[in-house]
């Protein structure tokens, strides 16, 4: 017995979480409700999906992620992210803790004004970021396009990592009133005009402060 013309084949492409069938580059093109379908409207030359859905989250093109080292013990979306990072900061042995300096900046964060401006007056967080900044510019520059994360460390997360990621993102953002209240609006001006999606994390920030 021979099989009709338009008999159902098994699809053996790959398929995500969602049921859409996948391109071997990883871009979508079918949404099926399972791994059937009998090719009809398929020219064996389909492009990715249209995207229809009005919620959908464009892909950052840069997530910065700050992180507190003590909390290396994190399990969670972004335990492994310096193994990640394309661009990782440790800002804790050339840069004091604020808190180190001054008792009552402890129980404070980076939400804190205070705090900020503590860490960008340290002597040398500027120039680190700015040559960050180049950084970036440089592997978006390069011949392959591929999402960055940039990583921001110091020990616990809430003072130092915080704010220097808080103004990266706003010098990547290119968001030059925001970077200039960091004293980077002249790092951010490159990045005006490109519309980069980034992302900002605080891995730590929330949590306690860690008794050492």
């Amino acid at each position: 017995m021979t099989e009709p013309e338009n008999a159902m084949a098994y699809d053996a492409g790959s398929h995500d979480a969602e049921g859409w069938k996948l391109h071997d580059d990883g871009t979508r093109v079918h949404h099926y409700s399972c791994t059937i379908h009998d090719g009809e409207g398929c020219d064996g030359r389909c492009g990715p999906a249209p995207t229809d859905q009005a919620d959908e989250t464009p892909r950052p093109d840069v997530t910065i992620v700050s992180i507190g080292r003590l909390h290396d013990e994190y399990e969670g979306e972004w335990a492994d992210v310096l193994q990640r990072a394309t661009i990782a900061l440790d800002l804790r042995r050339h840069f004091r803790d604020p808190h180190a300096i001054s008792a009552d900046l402890r129980q404070l964060t980076a939400h804190d004004q205070v705090v900020r401006d503590m860490v960008m007056d340290t002597p040398g967080v500027r120039e680190v970021l700015a040559a960050t900044a180049l950084q970036v510019q440089g592997y978006l520059a390069g011949p392959t396009a591929a999402p960055l994360t940039v990583v921001t460390q110091c020990a616990g997360g809430r003072h130092r990592a915080a704010t220097t990621a808080m103004a990266l993102r706003a010098v990547v953002a290119g968001d030059v009133e925001e970077a200039a209240a960091y004293g980077l609006a002249e790092a951010a001006k490159p990045f005006a005009d490109r519309d980069l999606v980034v992302d900002l994390v605080h891995r730590d920030l929330d949590k306690d402060v860690v008794d050492r």
